[in-house]
């Protein structure tokens, strides 16, 4: 209990000392957030009601480390989607569907069930990212020295609920909407600093446990397995994106952050429950190209991620989670909302 007071009192002066820093600025307050988008280097549609089909290819796992020399991966048989996504103003939406094209061979790895429900708000300065994931159906690659096998865990499900922030301090002249939302037009090449804070959660569950009783048997556990498992995870971390603009309207954006994350797991075992608790350092990077004019756009994008829940380098009894996002779309705008535009003009 001493541990994670502790832990809760060290995030909470590190998010205080984030927001201060970012809040920090010769301008007063009130200046700096009525500052108007300079559209030299930013087209704004936000009357326009912004659509797009896309492509969505996923890989999502979570990896135990048994032992030093071991890994455990779990995943779905679920690597891509198509969907549909809308935005309009600040506000987005994107509902997606999986497909046959994107699954593996069912007698080997089992069969998936999977729901992807995102929400994007993408104000002037501060973008917001929430989604809420559920997979049932997971096969386990087990990787050492001595085997390399396959493992099909039908009654495991995992819950992925996540709410990710992005402060842009130069959101008058870098538009972080004009590359992954396009409800925005980069004109000219910039960029800017950022500051990331994140929330994410999510639940791990088997009623007949979801390490296979032949990896028990390695690691002499007496049949002790994992049946459930929350882990949540807090975060603050800086980074720097940049927008590249050639040709006139084809672009290049690039970003990375570094987060100061706290993590904490606790899961139940057929005998009883453990719980750990600490920091740790993930990276992430998002990489988007494509073609953004007045009525059309395409383009793609790469973001990448992984969560550490444990602090420090690889140990025994240590969880990752990894999420990795290729995004190909096209889409148009149109005045869906012509009428009403009118009336507030």
């Amino acid at each position: 209990m001493r541990v994670f007071r502790r832990d809760c009192l060290v995030l909470g002066f590190l998010l205080f000392c984030g927001i201060r820093i970012t809040s920090g600025s010769p301008q007063s307050e009130v200046e700096y957030f009525q500052k108007d988008t300079d559209t030299s280097y930013i087209e704004d549609y936000k009357e326009l009601l912004t659509t797009r089909f896309y492509l969505l290819a996923q890989n999502t796992s979570l990896v135990i480390f048994p032992d030093l020399e071991a890994t455990m991966v779990f995943q779905p048989n679920e690597t891509g989607r198509f969907g549909l996504a809308a935005f309009y103003s600040w506000f987005g939406l994107g509902l997606s569907v999986g497909t046959k094209l994107f699954r593996k061979n069912p007698d080997i790895y089992g069969s998936t069930k999977a729901y992807d429900f995102r929400v994007n708000a993408y104000g002037k300065f501060m973008a917001v990212e929430g989604y809420l994931q559920y997979y049932q159906g997971f096969y386990m690659n087990y990787r050492s020295k001595d085997l390399k096998e396959t493992f099909k865990i039908p009654g495991m499900d995992l819950i992925s609920i996540g709410i990710d922030g992005m402060y842009i301090y130069n959101f008058s002249k870098f538009s972080i909407r004009a590359s992954f939302t396009q409800d925005e037009r980069q004109k000219r090449s910039a960029g800017s600093l950022i500051v990331k804070p994140t929330i994410r959660y999510y639940y791990v569950n088997s009623d007949t446990g979801i390490i296979p009783g032949k990896i028990l048997d390695i690691y002499s556990l007496k049949q002790e397995n994992i049946l459930s498992g929350n882990f949540y995870t807090l975060g603050l971390g800086p980074g720097y994106i940049y927008t590249l603009v050639f040709l006139k309207n084809f672009y290049l954006t690039a970003g990375g952050q570094i987060e100061m994350n706290w993590s904490s797991y606790h899961y139940n075992t057929t005998y009883g429950s453990y719980r750990k608790t600490g920091f740790s350092f993930p990276t992430s990077i998002r990489v988007a190209l494509g073609y953004n004019s007045d009525p059309w756009f395409i383009g793609s994008s790469f973001i990448s991620t992984v969560y550490y829940f444990q602090p420090g380098p690889r140990v025994q009894d240590d969880f990752h989670y990894h999420l990795t996002q290729i995004r190909f779309w096209a889409g148009t705008r149109f005045n869906a909302f012509k009428r009403w535009n009118k009336k507030k003009l």
